[in-house]
């Protein structure tokens, strides 16, 4: 006992004396001046070292501030890597290079460097950073810039925690564990064993295949700003309330056991063609009475149904629409977007979200039978943006906050909340995301320094949040649609590399874009039969992931059990045990 007490003091005084004390602050005003200072860490108890800058500290006319420090730099050919909280990761091994990233789906970045690590979680203006990673001459440098003019005013402290690693735990896994940690010790989630107590309807979401349908859109070729009952696109119906329960009929006759489908462009006017208006249902598939159907038969089949609805993207042909409930910039001027099947699109100021809206669109849709985890597209998929209106003002932190709101008001009615992406600001009530990648061409683009994309996000958030790897795993196991034609659906062509990727990252199995009616449902049988006898895994954490040769990785849950996954072209033994070439093997019982 005393030799391990001796080792750890010995580990702890080594990793001590390895780190930075110091940081570099580098701030540069409206005027273009540069003002460098150091501020010394404190040490926490948890043996982590905290930076904070008091927002009184911070001038009004900053433009933007850096966090340097010595540990995020390295030389060419050391041996190590960045990694980004979007899961990319590069080595050191560029000559030059500049990635500049606003889209930071969790507060963190991290570095290894030898048999040293760290991770630095930003934990007040923790959506207020652009990360960069910067390499002159072969010398990286990889730090947060705190984009302090675009806030307007600074409305909290700057609070940044280095958590450091070393030999073994010197890795991306060590990084994510403790993001999750924090995450939980602070009770800002729950684990999904916890959450379906209270929650039955998620048991049956995680045991589930997601099954969405859409059932009408428009053509916008055209771009108009602001549409009318004269000039309106034409509705292209894609499946009626009588063609879906066609399909969800012939699921349970070809033995697709728990299904959650989910309405998708089943609202007036058909997908984003009248947000936010939702009813009544567009009679072009079929009206109000036979949603009702189409619901009530789903239900009687023991499946469970949700709707699909978007509060981001407002259009000014809605009844509902108002450019008072819309966020503004520091101009004034609406925060708009592009122009999409309803027209112009505009983003609504999440405070008057949910406070003007959400209740009625509740009511509405539990009207129709409505139960299991409701989806709003967009709102995880974005990091949370202002609103500078003086009427309903709100910093990216309180859109933060009303977001949660929503979501939590769903969880409540429906029985879950799930989003589109991994953006982590609505954790505290996100039970599910459609995917947590979307590169090379989108979320998380190819960038010439990058190497590879690590699973962070699953480290910190698998078995607490459900989620799909990839944008290009949706449908993974159709072939031949057309469908697959656009970035980023069509990143993983190869039906296989799409199953070996749900199997590394323990995906839920999630059917969107293709053509059911064309296509059949039978590859949707073919992944449940798959998802069925490996679905007990997603209440585990995944406590490591790596290359442990090339393009074969190993995948370790909280359990002990473990997946190795064989993206070479030979076979692979492990533990006494064959991974047939383009295969992945699940070793429970801790690996025997």
């Amino acid at each position: 006992m005393q030799t391990s007490i001796f080792i750890t003091v010995l580990l702890m005084l080594t990793i001590s004396s390895a780190i930075a004390r110091n940081v570099e602050i580098k701030t540069t005003t409206t005027d273009g001046k540069v003002q460098t200072q150091y501020i010394k860490l404190k040490e926490q108890t948890d043996s982590s070292l905290r930076l904070i800058i008091p927002k009184e500290k911070i001038d009004k006319n900053v433009k933007y501030l850096d966090v340097l420090t010595t540990d995020a730099t390295a030389n060419k050919g050391e041996n190590g890597y960045w990694v980004l909280a979007d899961g990319r990761m590069g080595l050191f091994n560029k000559d030059n290079g500049y990635l500049y990233e606003r889209r930071n789906p969790m507060p963190l970045f991290g570095v290894k460097k030898g048999d040293s690590a760290f991770v630095a979680i930003v934990k007040k203006l923790k959506y207020e950073f652009a990360m960069i990673v910067d390499v002159k001459d072969g010398k990286y440098t990889i730090y947060p810039r705190f984009l302090i003019r675009e806030m307007g005013s600074v409305y909290e402290d700057l609070v940044i925690d280095f958590h450091y690693f070393k030999g073994e735990d010197a890795n991306y896994s060590s990084m994510g564990k403790a993001y999750r940690k924090y995450q939980l010790d602070r009770g800002e989630v729950k684990p999904l064993r916890e959450r379906i107590k209270t929650q039955p309807t998620l048991a049956y979401t995680i045991d589930s295949v997601f099954f969405r349908v859409k059932f009408g859109l428009k053509n916008y070729s055209q771009k108009l700003e602001h549409l009318t009952p004269e000039n309106k696109y034409p509705m292209i119906v894609v499946n009626t309330f009588d063609d879906y329960m066609k399909l969800v009929k012939e699921l349970k006759r070809i033995g697709v056991g728990e299904v959650e489908s989910c309405f998708v462009g089943w609202n007036i006017e058909g997908f984003e063609g009248q947000l936010p208006d939702l009813f009544p249902s567009d009679p072009a598939f079929g009206g109000d009475e036979k949603l009702k159907e189409a619901i009530t038969l789903t239900k009687s089949l023991g499946y469970q149904v949700v709707f699909h609805v978007c509060n981001t993207l407002w259009f000014s042909n809605a009844k509902r629409f108002s450019f008072d409930d819309i966020a503004k910039l520091p101009n004034g001027i609406p925060k708009y977007g592009s122009c999409l099947a309803g027209g112009r699109s505009y983003n609504a100021c999440f405070k008057q979200i949910n406070e003007k809206i959400i209740d009625d669109d509740i009511k509405g849709m539990l009207a129709f039978g409505a139960k299991g985890t409701h989806h709003i597209d967009v709102t995880t998929a974005i990091t949370p943006y202002p609103c500078f209106d003086p009427r309903h003002p709100c910093t990216r932190q309180q859109t933060a906050y009303y977001m949660n709101e929503v979501g939590k008001k769903c969880r409540k009615a429906f029985g879950g909340f799930g989003s589109e992406g991994s953006c982590d600001h609505t954790a505290n009530s996100l039970d599910f995301a459609l995917y947590v990648w979307a590169d090379p061409e989108w979320l998380g683009r190819k960038h010439d320094l990058t190497h590879r994309l690590v699973p962070i996000w699953q480290i910190a958030y698998h078995g607490i949040i459900l989620s799909n790897p990839h944008y290009a795993t949706i449908d993974y196991t159709y072939v031949g649609d057309p469908h697959r034609s656009w970035e980023p659906y069509n990143a993983i062509m190869d039906k296989n590399t799409r199953r070996l990727k749900m199997a590394e990252f323990n995906g839920r199995p999630i059917f969107y874009f293709t053509n059911y009616k064309k296509f059949g449902l039978n590859p949707i049988k073919e992944a449940y039969d798959e998802y069925k006898p490996m679905r007990y895994l997603q209440y585990e954490f995944i406590d490591f992931h790596d290359e442990i040769k090339q393009d074969i990785f190993i995948t370790k849950f909280s359990n002990g059990e473990f997946i190795v996954t064989n993206y070479s072209n030979s076979d692979f033994t492990f533990k006494n045990k064959i991974i047939k070439a383009k295969d992945y093997k699940l070793y429970k019982n801790k690996g025997e």
